[in-house]
Formats: C-alpha cells, sequence, structure tokens
C-alpha cells in the first residue's frame, strides 16, 4: 500500500499492509494476529521521513475521545488532532496549551518527540501517558515523571524502551494533561516573537490571545503541510556548552540563543535556523526537494521527492553547518525505516 496520503511530507513509500485501530479493544486480537512479524505506528506522518519501502504492517493510532474534568484534568484518545484539542480545551475555559497551538499531527504522536514551541514543552503539562505494551500484552499507564521526557525526546522514541522500529513496545492510546481555569492561567510570553507581539501591552494578553498570536506567527513563518509537503522544523535547536555559546556570540554577534532547562543550566540552544540560514540553504532547491524560502528549519518536498532526497539533502546541510561552526544538527523527524 503506498503510504502518501499517511505522512505530510507526501513520499511515496509503501508498506505491506495497514491495520487502522479505532479502538483499544482490536488491540489485543492485533497483537496476537501479528505475533513477532514487523509493525510500525504511525499517527498523522507530521514527524516522519518514509525513505524506503517499509516491510512490515502499519498501525494507525485512530483512537478518538476527549474530555476535561473541573479540576482541568484533559483527557484525550492517541487519534485526536492535536490543535483541534488545543483550542477545545480553551473554549471549554481551560489553558496551558495555548503556546502549542497549531503544530500538526495527533495526540498520541506528542509525548513521542515532546512536542514545544514558543517556550512551553508538552511534558510541563502532561499527567500521564496510557500505552499498549506489546511485550507484556496489556494496557498501561505511565506518569510523566516514567516516560523520560526532555528536550524533543521520550521513551517512546528511545530505542533502548521502546525497542527497534519495526518492533515497537509501546503504542499510545490516551494521554492526560494537566490545565488551568482560563481565570486561573498565567500564561507564557517570555519568547522573543511573542515578546514581540505583545510589546504594546500594558496587561499580560489571555490565554486565546496567545494562542491566536502562535497561530499568526506559525502561518506566517511555516508553510502548510496541506499546501507542501513538510514535517515543519527537520533539525532540533543544536545544545552548546556556556563556553561555545560565548565563543560563537564574540565570533557572530547576531547568532540567537536561548536558555536551556533548568536540568541543563551549563549548556545553551543556539538557532539551527541560523545556522542553515548563514550556509545559504534557506531556498534552496535539489530537484524536487528543497529548503523553504521563509524558514531555513523546513525542508520540503515540492511534488515528486523522494525520501532519499530529503535524506541527501539535510546530510548535505548538515555537513556544510559542521564544516562552518563545528556544530552537529540532529534531525528532529523519525527516519522509518531506521537504519
Amino acid at each position: 500500500m503506498n503510504l502518501s496520503q499517511y505522512n505530510t511530507l507526501r513520499l511515496p513509500a509503501r508498506a505491506d499492509r495497514v491495520i487502522q485501530i479505532d479502538s483499544v479493544n482490536q488491540l489485543s486480537e492485533i497483537t496476537a494476529a501479528l505475533g513477532q512479524t514487523p509493525r510500525c505506528i504511525l499517527g498523522a506522518g507530521s514527524n516522519v521521513v518514509l525513505h524506503a519501502p517499509l516491510a512490515a504492517t502499519v498501525l494507525l493510532a485512530r483512537i478518538m475521545g476527549r474530555s476535561i474534568a473541573e479540576d482541568g484534568c484533559l483527557t484525550a484518545g492517541a487519534g485526536e488532532d492535536w490543535h483541534t484539542l488545543v483550542m477545545w480545551s480553551l473554549e471549554q475555559g481551560y489553558a496551558g496549551l495555548e503556546n502549542l497551538a497549531l503544530i500538526p499531527g495527533t495526540v498520541g504522536a506528542a509525548p513521542v518527540q515532546n512536542i514545544g514551541a514558543y517556550g512551553v514543552e508538552l511534558s510541563d503539562r502532561i499527567k500521564a501517558v496510557t500505552a499498549w505494551d506489546f511485550k507484556n500484552k496489556k494496557l498501561i499507564r505511565l506518569n510523566a515523571s516514567d516516560c523520560g521526557f526532555s528536550y524533543r525526546q521520550s521513551i517512546f522514541r528511545d530505542p533502548a524502551t521502546q525497542g527497534p522500529w519495526d518492533q515497537p513496545r509501546y503504542l499510545i492510546t490516551e494521554i492526560e494533561l494537566q490545565l488551568r481555569p482560563l481565570a486561573n492561567a498565567q500564561v507564557e510570553i517570555n519568547y522573543a516573537d511573542l515578546k514581540s507581539a505583545f510589546a504594546h501591552r500594558a496587561k499580560p494578553p489571555s490565554a486565546q490571545e496567545v494562542a491566536d498570536a502562535v497561530i499568526a506567527i506559525r502561518r506566517r513563518k511555516l508553510p502548510d503541510p496541506k499546501e507542501i509537503g513538510n514535517v515543519g522544523s527537520f533539525f532540533k535547536n543544536p545544545m552548546v556548552s556556556q563556553l561555545q555559546a560565548k565563543h560563537l556570540s564574540l565570533l557572530h554577534p547576531d547568532l540567537p540563543q536561548y536558555p536551556a532547562q533548568a536540568s541543563h543550566h551549563e549548556q545553551c540552544k543556539i538557532s539551527a535556523a541560523w545556522l542553515i540560514e548563514r550556509c545559504g540553504f534557506k531556498g534552496a532547491r535539489r530537484g524536487d526537494v528543497g529548503v523553504h524560502e521563509g524558514h531555513a528549519l523546513v525542508l520540503v518536498n515540492h511534488g515528486g521527492g523522494t525520501g532519499r532526497e530529503i535524506l541527501a539533502l539535510a546530510h548535505e546541510i548538515q555537513q556544510a553547518v559542521v564544516a562552518k561552526f563545528g556544530i552537529f544538527l540532529e534531525p528532529e523527524p523519525i527516519f522509518l525505516p531506521q537504519r
């Protein structure tokens, strides 16, 4: 089966077959039927690069459902659209996800890479993850502290816990998020773009206004996957030592730098987009693939591109950045099949 409709880069990889999972009640039977044959999990395909045929059964996580309790605990099925959930939570009178508006993908995929934007990460809001454990053939509930969250990372992405790409241990079925009533919300607007958006304001913006600003910024900077194939940011912002960050800032005073999390206080995060742009790749094109003209961090499929061409361009960018700045850029998306 052609998987071009199941990934936002619109890459034409093929799989042995596809099974859609609409209910947790299917999982026991599917597990028994698959046995030890290769399997692979996909959400909306908004964070994967399919660069070769998948000799596996693709499991589409499409479990729906959402609810929110009076204490602000939001529960959502893995198949729910992430952005729709963010806006729904605001409509229900709860804040906390507004900085994560317009991130493409499903709810079930969000914990895998610990999605984050504009100063907020999913790990700041998540309470627990429910997942099907293929090894023990049962549903388990993992508290946030059990998920190994860090910058764009979790146990669901770590081969040491999740296993190889074609024998994943966990399939996320549901997540729980802790939100706050709008009246008690403390919005996060310390990120540069949001600071600029509200610089004229004497009073803090509402959560809805933050969401609207984030949506406007993302639409201005990032291409819509429905219009041109992409997975959003292709590379992580690299973490460097404070000493290296100071050295780079002396050589390049305009290099954007961001504070790291408290757990990485000896490090500094720098802008991958800036590094790529300074290497001359913004707007570059290699056949049917290229770098978006509006944002150097976004690799795009202009139509007819292949996963191998995307990987070749990514490798070219990595080599150039290492040669010019001595920094290795780590990709954000998952490559399937993994090499």
